[in-house]
């Protein structure tokens, strides 16, 4: 078919497969009259959810009660709440006069934002501030579970203390723990997370879509997903959730994939005064992350440059020493027991935590739900030394020493 025209005619696309030929000007009035019929289906759909929010709360967007959260108008955030929305009049108002959504005429797009808005219009402006009640004790609790992390444990409760006497939110500084594996980095992240009762996730840098989770992804893109700290905050109930960024330092060992740069997104939220404005670039909603807890991974700062490491509060971390280490097993043994329930049914010999010591963090955590589970097959209540060397001459991989 050729493409050549007469002068005044165009294509019109009539189903999947057939074009027809007609005057430009009737091709113009068609699409004009498509793009109508398109326009009226998604504000029906549109009027439809608002009628539904008018006769009652919606049933499945979030089975989780809110919090007790402050009129959208209020110009402060309740005692122990923080203003993530801080534009969230502009939403009440701009859904009022149904002026959401209206520069994109999708239909996927449109009703997808519609129900994020509606989210967000149901849970407020403001989130609680996730603090334990007694942090100087969950701080003891830590550092005896992790004795190694003594320098940022200290630089939790400076943080602590100091929000405590000035009356203020608790912004803990980014941190950036460098060591080999298996000295717990990650773990500290998860029992930081634990004891502040704050939501925790996490954004492996080593996979190719570190680029795009913490801010979203392109709304262009048919796929597009909101964001990490969106999610988390404005979709969640803290102002303050830990997120480890693990791995920082393989995302710069080069690559030729086209993906958004791991490391161009952490200049800005890493940042108090910048965190305070950011825009998720899936939906174009401006909120505030600034209270957000950041606890970075990696085994050096070779290649991450300056501008990014000098953001962070920067800790090395080596294993833990002899004493130390029998330390940490015995911590290991308790949590796991009470994790699985069994501190009541099972116990170890204290002669275990000698041998378990020589393993790191990490492969204390699985040897000693192995030994757990090997015990309660045989039917005995205890696990003793004897089954601890006898489970790390059957480990493919062996002890792992410090």
């Amino acid at each position: 078919m050729s493409d050549s025209l007469p002068n005044g005619y165009a294509y019109f696309r009539v189903g999947k497969h057939a074009l027809l030929v007609v005057p430009h000007a009737v091709a113009v009035e068609a699409e004009a009259a498509l793009e109508l019929a398109r326009q009226r289906k998604v504000d029906e759909q549109l009027a439809q959810r608002q009628a539904e929010d008018a006769q009652g709360p919606a049933q499945t967007i979030d089975a989780t009660p809110a919090p007790p959260l402050t009129p959208g108008r209020a110009e402060q955030a309740a005692p122990g709440f923080h203003r993530v929305l801080p534009r969230y009049a502009e939403l009440e108002d701009a859904r009022a006069n149904k002026d959401l959504n209206s520069k994109t005429s999708d239909i996927e797009v449109r009703l997808r934002l519609d129900q994020i808005q509606r989210q967000l219009l149901q849970r407020g402006p403001d989130r609680m501030i996730a603090r334990p009640a007694n942090w100087p004790a969950a701080m003891d609790e830590l550092e005896q579970a992790l004795p190694n992390f003594r320098a940022p444990i200290e630089l939790l409760r400076d943080t602590l203390a100091l929000a405590d006497a000035a009356s203020t939110s608790v912004r803990i500084p980014p941190m950036l723990l460098l060591g080999p594996p298996g000295v717990g980095k990650t773990y500290f992240s998860h029992r930081v997370a634990e004891l502040l009762g704050a939501p925790h996730a996490s954004i492996a840098f080593d996979q190719p879509s570190a680029g795009s989770q913490l801010r979203g992804s392109d709304k262009f893109w048919s796929n597009t997903e909101t964001g990490l700290l969106f999610n988390l905050i404005c979709l969640g109930e803290a102002a303050n959730p830990v997120i480890l960024l693990d791995e920082l330092d393989k995302s710069c060992l080069g690559s030729n994939r086209r993906e958004i740069d791991p490391l161009s997104q952490l200049h800005g939220v890493l940042e108090p005064q910048t965190a305070r404005c950011i825009t998720d670039i899936s939906v174009d909603i401006e909120f505030d992350a600034s209270l957000v807890t950041y606890i970075a991974t990696a085994n050096s700062i070779q290649g991450m440059g300056s501008p990014l490491v000098s953001r962070f509060e920067v800790f090395d971390i080596g294993p833990p020493d002899a004493r130390d280490a029998v330390q940490v097993a015995g911590q290991v043994i308790q949590a796991v027991l009470q994790r699985l329930g069994l501190q009541d049914r099972m116990g170890f010999d204290r002669r275990c935590a000698y041998v378990l010591a020589r393993l790191s963090p990490r492969r204390m955590h699985r040897m000693a739900e192995r030994l757990i589970a090997a015990a309660l097959r045989d039917q005995r209540t205890e696990v003793t030394e004897s089954d601890v060397w006898a489970a790390l001459a059957l480990d493919p991989d062996g002890p792992r020493l410090h």
